[in-house]
């Protein structure tokens, strides 16, 4: 489980804050290996909240930071958690290896032709024999 630190400049935190943010950053549980540190600061200024989340520790010794503004601090909170899982599956998607062949008991991916194409033998045979289109058959 991640270590998750919240902070409120110029104010107190409000009510039941801290177990809202936990349960928003569970749903990056699946990104994150070891023991991580995300870190939440929200600052009240005039009407809206202003947040910024680090996460320290993820994978490759990585860190995300995204920076979100909102009337609500639960709505800023939220889009806070979607800005770095959005990050965390980019970064994922990055070091993923495309080329890797298939597994064992999977079959390779059959060729992209259809059954009434010839192949390139075909066609060069045709054409030193002098034969032109082949016949089609009824």
């Amino acid at each position: 489980m991640a270590q998750i630190s919240l902070t409120v400049r110029h104010g107190p935190t409000p009510n039941g804050m801290q177990q809202f943010a936990t349960d928003k950053c569970s749903r990056l549980e699946k990104f994150l290996r070891g023991n991580p540190r995300i870190e939440i600061v929200l600052e009240r200024i005039h009407d809206s909240w202003n947040g910024e989340a680090i996460l320290h520790g993820s994978r490759h010794h990585e860190r995300l930071v995204a920076h979100e503004a909102h009337a609500d601090a639960h709505g800023c909170i939220e889009q806070l958690i979607d800005k770095i899982e959005r990050q965390l599956g980019k970064s994922k998607e990055r070091r993923k290896d495309h080329h890797v062949a298939p597994a064992k008991g999977e079959a390779a991916p059959a060729a992209d032709k259809s059954p009434e194409e010839p192949s390139y033998e075909e066609i060069v045979r045709r054409e030193l024999k002098g034969g032109g289109e082949p016949k089609k058959k009824p």
